[in-house]
């Protein structure tokens, strides 16, 4: 059976006493209802005296009194002492009705007695099981004692001896089975009750981190309207920075609640590969670098200068679970710097070290610390703004990639160090440099959106970059363009839910018919969207719609590659 603490232990049997209140009031009057009519029935058939049946009756009287006892306010955390003295009342009653008819032949219709009395002690859970144990076998020896007593044999005490000996029995596997089961479900729905309180908490939390950059792109958006309203043009360009900056900060916010549901749900897909290692720092360093100086910290990301360069894991979570605890080191450590280091574990591992001068981590909270939505007093005493799930997000990622383990090392006051040790990638000669880039500039690129505002805006980008670009909103306007260009589109940009009719499945359908094989970049906000992504070919990207320019362009970069790769290997 489940083991519950102290604290859970108290409400469970607070809990099985407010459940089992009435029922043991309509046992109690049952009870003495049923022995009544017993007596009445004696009195008939042994012609009893009436100083005979009142002494029969105190047990009727007694279980009356324990009713009216129940049912008193006073007297709720008194009822399971209240069940165990109407059980012990009513096998006294029995004992003590043998020994004053002192009649061997009552024993056979006294000791059924017994029955009713088990039926009502095995099946109350406010009785510890321990007490309805010695109360069954005591109370079934002292009726077989008191049966040898007033002369009964041992052929007429053996049917009774193996009847209520099987009724302990069968009494305890039922109450141990119903136990079982009512701690399985005080158990989840102390669970139930449990997240229902982490998600107030994850809504307040997330309600006070949304509507703070909420409410300042209100106040920007009014400062942007009365500027261009009057023409004063000269004093947006500080409005407009701090409109992006909370615009980030918005767009952050959501993509973390994002991604720690798509982990929680199993919308996110594992894809391990051979991740090049350097390249991610590199990325890393130029993400956080802004946020530390900020902060005045020193961000030291320090690259791979020998083998391996490469580590199995699934690029994006890996760069999640860096990115998550480099942007926890940075938010906590008041002063000093943060290094993100690496170092070779044996010949097969390689471990990824982020490190920090901060507040710490205290010994007791080292596990609370990647709770949902957990934060210790130390990290609101240091007044950033916060949802909890950072290292939680971390915690389940690492649950999903194999052989990927994280270990805590944190003194309060003197920083912390998180050691992530992952499996070694294939290394190949001739490593791809960091520095390689594919140009987008002159590709024709069909622009398949739906939303006529950020269709103009992605357009506008496109051709900044170079592009040639042909936006269209649906599949005639599609299919006219391919018709009437005689260059076969070089890149194709869809909406995964184009429009309410057709989807980027349908653009690309259209394009292939038309030009062959076209390389594309879908835009997508379906978190469950990278588990059917196996389905297509490798020339086609994948990107979140909030992902930023630089994702866009080596999005598009890496699915015009693939598609050129994919052709020369074609030719040769």
């Amino acid at each position: 059976m489940a083991k519950f603490d102290a604290e859970a232990e108290g409400r469970f049997r607070q809990e099985c006493i407010d459940e089992t209140r009435k029922p043991l009031q309509a046992a109690l009057l049952l009870g003495a209802l049923g022995f009544f009519l017993f007596i009445l029935l004696d009195a008939a058939a042994l012609g009893l005296s009436l100083a005979a049946i009142l002494a029969r009756s105190v047990v009727v009287f007694g279980l009356l009194g324990l009713y009216l006892r129940s049912r008193r306010a006073a007297a709720r955390q008194d009822s399971g002492r209240i069940a165990a003295a109407a059980v012990i009342l009513a096998v006294l009653d029995l004992a003590v009705t043998l020994l004053l008819e002192n009649d061997p032949a009552g024993y056979a219709t006294a000791w059924p007695g017994l029955l009713p009395v088990y039926f009502f002690l095995y099946g109350q859970l406010l009785l510890p099981l321990a007490f309805s144990l010695l109360i069954g076998w005591t109370g079934m020896a002292a009726l077989l004692w008191t049966g040898a007593y007033v002369g009964v044999d041992g052929a007429g005490l053996l049917p009774s001896f193996l009847i209520l000996a099987i009724v302990n029995l069968f009494g305890l596997c039922t109450r141990r089975q119903l136990e079982r089961y009512s701690r399985r479900a005080f158990r989840q729905r102390h669970a139930a009750e449990c997240a229902a309180e982490d998600k107030a908490a994850f809504l307040r939390q997330t309600s006070h981190n949304l509507r703070q950059p909420l409410q300042a792109l209100g106040c920007y958006a009014t400062a942007l309207e009365a500027a261009l309203a009057d023409g004063k043009t000269d004093p947006l360009a500080p409005v407009v920075a701090k409109l992006g900056a909370v615009v980030d900060e918005l767009q952050e916010a959501c993509n973390r609640i994002l991604d720690m549901a798509a982990l929680q749900t199993g919308g996110m897909a594992v894809n391990l590969a051979d991740v090049e290692l350097n390249p991610l720092l590199a990325a890393l360093q130029d993400q956080f670098a802004p946020k530390a100086a900020q902060r005045g910290l020193t961000l030291k990301v320090l690259p791979r200068n020998r083998p391996p360069f490469r580590v199995r894991s699934d690029a994006a979570m890996l760069r999640q679970v860096l990115g998550n605890l480099l942007d926890n080191a940075i938010k906590y450590t008041p002063q000093g710097c943060v290094v993100l280091a690496t170092q070779r574990v044996g010949n097969t591992r390689l471990e990824l070290q982020v490190r920090d001068s901060g507040l710490g981590i205290a010994a007791e909270e080292r596990e609370a610390v990647f709770r949902e939505f957990y934060r210790s007093p130390r990290q609101e005493q240091a007044c950033v703004h916060g949802l909890g799930i950072g290292l939680a997000y971390v915690a389940q990622a690492l649950r999903c990639l194999p052989q990927h383990q994280l270990d805590l090392a944190s003194r309060p006051g003197h920083g912390s160090v998180f050691s992530l040790v992952l499996p070694n990638g294939e290394e190949t000669k001739n490593r791809p440099s960091s520095a390689t880039q594919f140009s987008v500039a002159g590709s024709y690129v069909l622009l398949a959106y739906g939303d006529a505002a950020v269709r103009g805006v992605l357009a506008e980008r496109l051709t900044r970059w170079g592009c040639l670009v042909e936006p269209v909103a649906d599949l005639v306007q599609l299919r006219r363009a391919l018709a009437d260009n005689l260059r076969p589109p070089d890149l194709l940009l869809a909406d995964y839910h184009w429009n309410r009719q057709e989807t980027a499945a349908d653009a690309l359908a259209a394009a292939q018919a038309d030009s062959g094989p076209v390389p594309a970049v879908v835009f997508s906000a379906d978190v469950a969207l990278p588990l059917d992504a196996n389905r297509w070919s490798g020339s086609i990207q994948f990107l979140d719609k909030s992902a930023g320019e630089k994702a866009l362009l080596a999005a598009m970069a890496k699915a015009l590659d693939a598609s050129l790769t994919a052709k020369s290997r074609d030719v040769s």
